[in-house]
């Protein structure tokens, strides 16, 4: 038999090759060249911040075992609204706590439930997770859950799991980032030009100083700020960037139905685990609060998030679960933003007092119910 002529081989050669050098795109030094933002590296870290809760839990079980003083931990679970915890002032704070940060920027219910259940199959069962919800990450309009959450997040495992909750066109732009990294981390020739011609390019270093910055401080984030006391000033733009951000966040408003099925999903798991949780609604600049509420087309749809919100809480387990509403409280108020949507660092403390106060109350409560049966 005859065999056949070699250039029928030369289309899967040649699709080998390509196969082989798209995988230089997973090398770090090239994703710092090549891509325009700092928002994969957030992603990116999160599987070695696992191993490290993983880690610190054993210790902690260890010296809690020899009696050497109980620890606990907290998880933080938010988009970048709660990225910039000053984590070495948490710990100050509060010594008995170890706090893991997995939040990043524009996540949604889907994404703590993915991390929840990775961290307890690893035999990780946390004492606190304090969880980040608010209107713009069930907007179903926007393509923020799919640019950001899908994109870098999840494993194929999750996505089956939840099979019915994804569609089909999300699951195939999925596979496609799995398979190949170029379509995940695509390559700009230009940046990659200039960061390599000058290694002293400000984005690029502003991103290796972020990467650096988070881990060694357990996921907690650095802002690109000159100071980390700076918060604007000028009033005028922060309306520009409440107008801008409620554009792109808000844009197209459509009440999403599965991230509260994740949401339902996440409290459920975690009162099985016997975990306390907080939900927190961040507080925003005055600017972006008025528009919101100005806002014609989004006063309905908010109001409708509130409703299911509450109907969520009443019929949840109120032992493990309290909301903290930022936004409609008299002991809590910050007056600085460095943007429209994100607190100073000055405001996260008085924030921090709050949410542990949540767990201490919860856990005083459940103390005194069991003590009474």
């Amino acid at each position: 038999m005859k065999a056949p002529p070699r250039y029928i081989y030369y289309p899967v050669v040649l699709f080998c090759i390509y196969f082989a050098l798209d995988k230089v795109c997973l090398l770090d030094r090239v994703k710092m060249l090549s891509q325009p933002d700092a928002t994969y590296l957030f992603f990116d870290y999160k599987a070695e911040l696992l191993d490290e809760l993983v880690k610190v839990d054993a210790e902690i079980r260890s010296e809690n075992d020899e009696a050497a003083g109980p620890r606990k931990t907290m998880l933080v679970l938010g988009s970048s609204r709660l990225l910039y915890i000053d984590y070495a002032r948490f710990s100050r704070n509060f010594p008995d706590w170890e706090m893991f940060n997995f939040s990043a920027p524009v996540t949604a219910p889907a994404y703590y439930l993915y991390i929840l259940e990775r961290t307890l199959e690893r035999g990780v069962r946390p004492d606190y997770m304090l969880i980040e919800v608010d209107p713009f990450q069930f907007n179903e309009g926007s393509d923020a859950f799919v640019r950001s959450n899908l994109a870098y997040s999840f494993d194929m495992r999750f996505l089956i799991e939840h099979w019915s909750l994804f569609k089909q066109d999300e699951i195939s732009y999925f596979l496609g980032r799995q398979l190949f990294a170029a379509y995940r981390y695509p390559p700009s020739p230009a940046t990659m030009w200039q960061r390599w011609k000058d290694p002293t390019d400000r984005v690029m270093l502003a991103m290796q100083l972020m990467d650096r910055y988070q881990r060694e401080n357990r996921g907690a984030g650095k802002n690109i700020i000159p100071r980390d006391t700076w918060y604007e000033q000028d009033f005028a733009r922060l309306e520009y960037t409440a107008d801008r951000s409620v554009r792109w966040l808000y844009g197209n408003y459509s009440l999403s139905d599965r991230q509260f099925v994740f949401l339902e999903k996440l409290l459920a798991l975690a009162a099985a685990n016997n975990i306390q949780l907080t939900l927190l609604r961040p507080q925003v600049s005055r600017p972006m609060t008025r528009l919101l509420a100005e806002s014609e087309s989004l006063r309905e749809p908010i109001e409708r998030w509130e409703g299911r919100m509450a109907s969520l809480l009443e019929n949840s387990d109120r032992a493990h679960v309290r909301y903290l509403d930022l936004t409609r409280r008299d002991d809590y108020q910050c007056n600085t933003f460095v943007d429209a949507t994100h607190m100073a660092i000055d405001c996260y403390h008085p924030m921090l007092v709050l949410v542990m106060r949540q767990y201490w109350e919860a856990v005083t409560a459940a103390g005194t119910e069991n003590a009474s049966l």
